[in-house]
């Protein structure tokens, strides 16, 4: 695996591809460009494992979504509030009836692949794991896109919703990078013959389990929006969203599985989870003294926020995050931290995208800290043969 740049004569050319052929309107990020020149040459192998092993994730995480929706009394244990999940563990969940996508985070480590997280609830990336190495392709020979997410989805959309339908895109529409995501699947669907409705959640009206925004009807919700922003946001009917009747992507039962703290209910499932724990760091409860080699995490964090990986952050700000910890330990995880294998002097962060089953494309993020935040840049990954 090595990180290469677009030739440098091509780079303008490129960059404007990726601008509005890949939904990265916004250029700038202060005094830094959006879009990277690098992009990640993976061998087939290690592509191959990451796609097989997301696959397995997948399943046991389904398991433990089915095994929690029966076991309200183990919910609140990952930091879920009470009226929440008495919602989602007597809602009528038929997953035939909705798509269901993850995101597992995958690192190289000095000890080998190990993964840090499932984006269960609304995973970012789908143009950078579509669009981008498509774009990327035609500066190396020899390597090849593996997967592409906007492809699975189309094909899964299109089996459960009729055309004509419209689909709403639901997003925090204070926010250009959240509508250029979506953007991308409602142009796609579009030219399958679908209506495309941005909007907020708070737009959305519910009737016997249908859903509409003003008079028209919906045929379909891709969410956007993070369940528990719904629960908090005072003009979200989020219950609706729970007894949907309607195909929705992903239902709010993913909630369930995106907590930080789900390894901490394990043995209360009884689900067997052997990847998991074959490649997920250890993962502990808080204790009031963090031990030496070990991170705090926020239960429902994300984009790498609250994360004190040493040398990453501030005095005041570690401080702040050991202090809401100690306040609230049932939204915070102690994990063991791994040690980054550095890839052409950067770290890597490889999210594994699975869809209804399906290995769904890649989405990779690289920084030079070890913290891979909302500043690390995001490159396309091609794979050899």
């Amino acid at each position: 695996m090595k990180i290469e740049s677009i030739p440098p004569q091509h780079y303008p050319d490129y960059r404007m591809d990726v601008m509005f052929d890949g939904y990265k309107w916004d250029l700038q990020a202060g005094e830094q460009s959006t879009i990277s020149d690098n992009v990640l040459l993976m061998e087939y192998e290690d592509a191959k494992f990451l796609a097989d092993h997301a696959v397995k994730l997948y399943h046991e995480t389904i398991k433990m979504e089915r095994a929690l929706h029966n076991n309200p009394k183990v919910v609140p244990e990952l930091g879920i509030s009470k009226k929440m999940a008495d919602a989602l563990c007597n809602c009528k969940y038929d997953p035939s009836r909705h798509i269901r996508f993850m995101r597992f985070d995958f690192h190289p480590t000095t000890g080998g692949w190990q993964i840090s997280e499932v984006n269960s609830d609304v995973p970012a990336g789908y143009p950078e794991a579509s669009v981008l190495p498509a774009l990327a392709l035609r500066f190396f020979n020899g390597y090849r896109q593996f997967g592409c997410f906007g492809e699975v989805m189309k094909r899964n959309l299109t089996r459960l919703v009729p055309r004509g339908s419209a689909i709403a895109y639901l997003h925090d529409t204070h926010t250009v990078e959240d509508y250029q995501i979506l953007h991308y699947i409602g142009d796609m669907m579009e030219q399958e013959g679908y209506g495309a409705v941005y909007a907020s959640p708070e737009n959305i009206s519910w009737d016997n389990g249908k859903a509409y925004i003003k008079t028209q009807e919906l045929g379909a919700i891709i969410r956007y929006f993070p369940v528990e922003w719904m629960e908090f946001s005072k003009n979200v009917d989020w219950c609706g969203f729970v007894g949907t009747k309607i195909p929705s992507c992903n239902h709010p039962i993913a909630l369930l599985t995106q907590s930080k703290r789900l390894p901490l209910v394990w043995d209360a499932l009884g689900v067997d989870v052997p990847t998991w724990k074959k490649l997920l760091p250890e993962t502990r409860d808080c204790d009031n003294i963090v031990p030496n080699g070990w991170i705090l995490k926020p239960a429902f964090g994300r984009v790498g926020e609250g994360i004190n990986i040493p040398g990453t952050m501030s005095e005041e700000e570690e401080s702040e995050i050991k202090k809401a910890a100690k306040v609230e330990p049932t939204q915070w995880v102690m994990q063991k931290m791994f040690e980054s294998k550095l890839i052409d002097g950067m770290h890597v962060n490889i999210g594994v995208f699975v869809m209804d089953s399906e290995f769904a494309g890649f989405y990779a993020r690289i920084s030079s800290e070890a913290r891979i935040d909302e500043d690390a840049s995001e490159i396309p990954i091609l794979v050899k043969g």
